[in-house]
């Protein structure tokens, strides 16, 4: 037993067990001689005994109390004020502890991971019992890591409070650890903390003016690398700002023809009820209210962020309003892959041919594998009868059909959102479906979007293309970046002029971004790692023990 459980500096004289889930061992210190802890003068004369019953790391299973006879010596040095003290066991408890050395630790690299309250749940069914609050004391007495001084430095953000307050985390790139998380994200706080690790040559962080501020300030000798991801990003953000100001002229485009077709599938929604279509019309016309009033600010020239702060309207909404040509109506959205889908055409066959009984079609669909209900088919149905069915109540019977999309042309699909639109433009071309090709050939029947579509792409394949490894020099990604920089500021779209003149503000680290393999992606992935760690404490953590128990966790 003694080698199951070892105990430094003592001997085990006896174990017992109290019960089925706990054993009880009593131990013997069996030093020669103790140092006073003040004087430090070695003593072997002993004055009395006493015992401490600390808790240890479970054995086999089972909780462990100790039992440890310690020996009072006396201290032999006439000018120390200390006349008895208890011999010390250095590696296995500390003065005056509750628990030994290896527990407490244990304990501590437990709440890293866990937290308080779960940490504790987990320790009483491990046999190493203790409440949340002490978790987290021994997580805040644990020793932090020492790290060498990282080169190669990325940085970003993070939510404290969404829409409130901030921090900065900071990843060494080179071993995929977090190096530090600073209270908050201003130019201030980052260059104070560069300023005092010196030998930082490279530091990826995204698009951010404060961030590039105190990286000027705080190591001005770094390369500052633009991150792809946020470059792309940023690239579909101005194209979707500029999709949804012009929107209500594309939609009136005519589709695209000669398009291969695809899988049968509905291409409508179901009819909604009287009730929706006026709830959907009186949020139509409020909406249409508030755009009205910020064209009419925006035209009498006030700023946009009065403007929301005076009619209580998010920036994002503002801006959409103040820059659309006419009011952005609600994009009609395609409907979503039913499973009446495979079924079609079979429905439409049947149709043809003169039945028009919703039962009698659910039930041939059955047979054949539909699994969906009699439900399904009656609303599809109902939008193609010849007349009313015999069940229709009569003041049914004279009902209005219900109104096509104003967006519709022709029986075609409506035009995808700016958001889809957007994320279609900035997608490799190869990896984009037959009706997303549709949509933006359609698209591109407008001058101004036909531009905008060619120089979104070319900037989209050079971010992409531009992923090299190792440290050689490109020269190709750099001339074609400035090509594009010049026909994006020639661009008679502002939007694109815009977007173009603050890559220029940013180049060099634009051009590093093209040349140089270092991004903030792991650096994101260390910031989801800490929003788990702060969503086990609800949020209500202080920023000491966060910031621990990431550095901890690294």
């Amino acid at each position: 037993m003694t080698d199951l459980h070892f105990l430094p500096g003592c001997r085990i004289e006896e174990i017992t067990r109290p019960d089925a889930n706990s054993l009880h061992i009593c131990a013997e210190a069996r030093r020669r001689s103790g140092r006073c802890p003040d004087c430090g003068e070695p003593s072997d004369a002993v004055h009395s005994r006493t015992v401490r019953h600390p808790a240890d790391l479970p054995c086999l299973g089972r909780e462990v109390r100790l039992e440890l006879w310690l020996r009072r010596l006396y201290c032999r040095n006439p000018a120390c004020s200390r006349r008895t003290f208890v011999e010390r066991l250095p590696g296995l408890i500390a003065p005056r502890a509750q628990r030994t050395d290896r527990l407490a630790t244990a304990h501590g690299r437990v709440g890293v991971f866990l937290g308080g309250e779960a940490g504790a749940r987990m320790l009483t069914q491990i046999g190493m019992p203790t409440s949340g609050d002490t978790v987290l004391r021994l997580v805040r007495r644990l020793p932090l890591p020492r790290r060498p001084a990282p080169q190669v430095l990325g940085v970003d953000d993070w939510a404290r409070r969404k829409g409130r307050t901030y921090g900065t985390i900071l990843v060494d790139l080179e071993r995929h650890r977090v190096v530090d998380v600073l209270p908050d994200r201003s130019a201030a706080t980052l260059a104070d903390w560069l300023r005092g690790h010196r030998g930082i040559r490279t530091i990826a962080r995204d698009r951010s003016t404060e961030y590039a501020r105190g990286i000027g300030l705080g190591a001005p000798q770094a390369v500052q690398v633009a991150d792809r991801w946020h470059l792309l990003l940023n690239l579909r953000q101005m194209v979707e700002r500029w999709l949804a100001g012009v929107h209500g002229r594309l939609r009136r485009l005519p589709p695209t023809v000669g398009q291969p077709a695809g899988p049968a599938r509905r291409t409508g929604a179901f009819p909604r009820s009287q009730g929706e279509r006026v709830a959907s019309a009186d949020s139509r016309e409020r909406k249409k209210a508030l755009y009205e009033e910020v064209r009419r600010r925006h035209a009498a020239s006030e700023p946009l962020l009065t403007i929301s702060q005076r009619m209580r309207l998010a920036r994002g909404t503002v801006r959409k309003y103040a820059q659309a040509e006419s009011f952005p109506e609600r994009a009609v959205q395609a409907p979503a892959h039913s499973i009446l889908d495979p079924y079609l055409a079979h429905l439409e066959a049947r149709l043809a041919a003169g039945c028009e009984n919703a039962r009698a079609l659910w039930r041939e669909l059955r047979d054949i594998g539909f699994p969906g209900t009699s439900m399904q088919v009656r609303r599809w149905l109902g939008q193609r009868r010849s007349a009313p069915a015999k069940t229709t109540p009569r003041r049914y019977r004279e009902a209005q059909p219900a109104p096509v999309p104003p967006d519709a042309h022709a029986g075609a699909p409506a035009l995808p959102s700016p958001r889809q639109l957007a994320l279609y433009l900035t997608r490799p071309r190869d990896g984009l479906t037959n009706e997303e090709r549709s949509a933006i050939g359609r698209l591109e029947r407008d001058p101004d979007a036909a531009a905008v579509a060619v120089l979104v792409r070319r900037f989209a394949d050079l971010v992409r293309g531009s992923c090299i490894g190792g440290n050689a020099v490109v020269r190709a990604p750099i001339a074609t970046f400035k090509r594009w920089l010049i026909d994006a500021q020639n661009s008679s779209v502002s939007a694109v002029a815009t977007f173009a003149a603050g890559l220029q503000q940013d180049a060099a680290a634009v051009k590093a971004a093209l040349t140089t393999p270092w991004s903030s992606g792991q650096t994101e992935g260390q910031v989801n790692k800490l929003k788990l760690l702060k969503r086990q404490t609800f949020g209500r953590a202080k920023f000491d023990l966060l910031r621990r128990r990431v550095l901890l966790a690294a």
